[in-house]
């Protein structure tokens, strides 16, 4: 009589753990969908306008390609960055950044800079100096990345730098508008 008492103690525990399981799951599974139908009420709707006007843009299949992509690219360069904490840095009167990597790898200085303003063109003009003491003058073109700027980057062949604790400034300018980004480095 006890065997069969704890038979049935362990199938009502069977049952009742699979019961749990299946409720967790249902559960589970009308989260995963709610969360999911959010996301993608709230997805990316630059993709989907995008896809529409090329879709809308299409006369027919023997459609020039090169005037899809113009209207594509075009829709893309009207599109405006917004601004969401703090103020908009393109529109200060001066230029800002600062040196994002400044590191010597296999005698050479590689120094790259991020420019807060987002730039189509302009010059960045580095100069190296150690003890108030000039050693080392380059410029690069300024080049737009997404919505900020960066310099091309800076090679600089260590050879004639000599070591130690080395000034790095760069004047950046673009039309009307300069700024001077400073970082250090030790050679």
């Amino acid at each position: 009589m006890a065997k069969r008492h704890n038979k049935k103690r362990t199938m009502i525990a069977w049952v009742t753990v699979l019961v749990i399981l299946v409720v967790v799951a249902m559960v589970g599974m009308l989260i995963w969908n709610n969360v999911r139908q959010n996301n993608d009420a709230d997805g990316d709707t630059e993709a989907s306008e995008v896809e529409e006007n090329v879709t809308e843009g299409k006369k027919g299949i023997y459609e020039d390609e090169d005037k899809e992509t113009e209207e594509v690219d075009n829709e893309v360069d009207e599109k405006k960055v917004v601004q969401y904490d703090g103020e908009d840095p393109n529109k200060a009167n001066d230029l800002s950044g600062v040196v994002t990597y400044a590191a010597v790898n296999g005698g050479t200085l590689t120094i790259r800079v991020n420019i807060d303003q987002y730039l189509t063109e302009g010059e960045c003009k580095l100069t190296l100096s150690r003890d108030g003491a000039t050693i080392y003058n380059s410029r690069a073109n300024i080049i737009g990345v997404a919505s900020t700027s960066s310099c091309e980057g800076f090679d600089v062949p260590t050879g004639g730098l000599g070591g130690g604790k080395t000034e790095i400034v760069i004047n950046i300018s673009a039309g009307e508008r300069s700024g001077v980004i400073r970082g250090e480095v030790n050679v």
